[in-house]
């Protein structure tokens, strides 16, 4: 059966929550939402236990189900959630997998975007707007409402939210001691993408753009990074004078996404290609100077008020590949100029990030 349920009486709802840092950002308005539409529901989200301590402090959330690695932890998933008697299931992820395990448990309702072959696990889905043509979030909110069948928190704005717990805020004094991070402003800058490198902008650029800065700014840099990412980002430290050389620090691999989060709400800035901490500083109210090139900004810009985005679309963009065989056009036409301006504009603005309107359709 497809559809949207009716007369919707739910006291048990299971989400399931994407799995990608950005993501995960991108889906915290409409897990508000839906905590608004059933305010009586015991609220549980299922995602990769990466997070775990990211939404057990969300607010509104009342339990947190991490998803297990290998065969067998998937079964155990699936006999949990058989278990806990949910009524409801949201899926926010598209991909097979994540409609399979609610249909494994059991679940009354499952709602869900129609597509990728698995239409028969849902009890309700929805067909699946334009690819691409809106934002992330407001394509998450519109799944809800669709699938629960019932009208948005009559909200007129919306931002993405992150709870910074005071665990997260003692991580990062650790984090400051244990790698000499010094200074009160900070700049930060997210140069890599485990996307793949149509996402980067080239590292000479963004060697050349560290150059500027500290050339002409007081404050701190902080390099941000994945561990996988250390030995791609270790180049932009040299070449940097000795006198220079303690305000710039190399912090791949040194956060989880709480400290990360502490850490982007002390920065003035983040300049970052279309990645992970892009939406995180989102979250906290960081404003952004966000680089894209072979993705759309329509699609995961920045969400609120106060970021700079710089596209540069190319004849064949945005194609969302990987890589590209033909010179990442798109990237190497950003001029470091154009990037150290946009930043300075910031800089100058000592703002803050703004909700953002959500469009009137959406909210009938």
């Amino acid at each position: 059966m497809t559809g949207n349920p009716t007369q919707p009486n739910y006291f048990n709802i299971l989400v399931r929550v994407p799995n990608w840092l950005g993501d995960t950002m991108m889906a915290t308005p409409t897990v508000r939402a839906v905590r608004k539409m059933f305010p009586m529901a015991k609220l549980t989200l299922l995602g990769k236990s990466v997070y775990a301590d990211f939404w057990k402090s969300f607010p509104g959330v009342d339990d947190f189900i991490g998803l297990e690695k290998g065969l067998a932890g998937y079964w155990a998933v699936a006999s949990l959630l058989r278990k806990s008697d949910f009524d409801a299931a949201l899926i926010l992820p598209t991909s097979f997998s994540s409609a399979f395990l609610p249909f494994l448990a059991g679940i009354p309702a499952r709602i869900g975007w129609g597509g990728e072959g698995r239409d028969f696990l849902l009890t309700h889905a929805v067909p699946h707007p334009q690819a691409r043509e809106k934002h992330l979030v407001l394509e998450y909110l519109e799944l809800a409402k669709e699938g629960f069948g019932v009208p948005l928190p009559p909200e007129e704005t919306t931002r993405l939210r992150c709870n910074l717990t005071p665990e997260a805020q003692n991580g990062l004094k650790r984090v400051w001691a244990d790698t000499g991070v010094g200074g009160k402003s900070f700049i930060a800058l997210s140069p890599g993408a485990t996307y793949g490198a149509a996402k980067r902008w080239p590292l000479p650029y963004w060697k050349a753009l560290i150059q500027k800065l500290l050339k002409s700014r007081k404050e701190t840099l902080l390099i941000l990074g994945g561990m996988e990412e250390e030995e791609y980002l270790k180049p932009l430290l040299e070449g940097i004078k000795e006198g220079d050389s303690g305000r710039v620090h190399l912090l791949a691999g040194r956060t989880n996404p709480d400290i990360l989060a502490a850490m982007l709400g002390k920065c003035r800035v983040l300049v970052t290609n279309d990645t992970g901490p892009m939406h995180v500083a989102a979250a906290v109210g960081t404003p952004t100077v966000a680089l894209f090139g072979s993705t759309s900004p329509t699609w995961t810009r920045p969400f609120g008020k106060g970021h700079k985005v710089i596209f540069h679309e190319a004849e064949c963009g945005p194609c969302y590949q990987r890589t590209c065989p033909i010179g990442y056009q798109c990237l190497n036409s950003i001029t470091v100029e154009e990037v150290y301006r946009s930043t300075s504009q910031i800089l100058r603005g000592k703002k803050r990030i703004l909700s953002e309107r959500i469009p009137t359709g959406l909210l009938k």
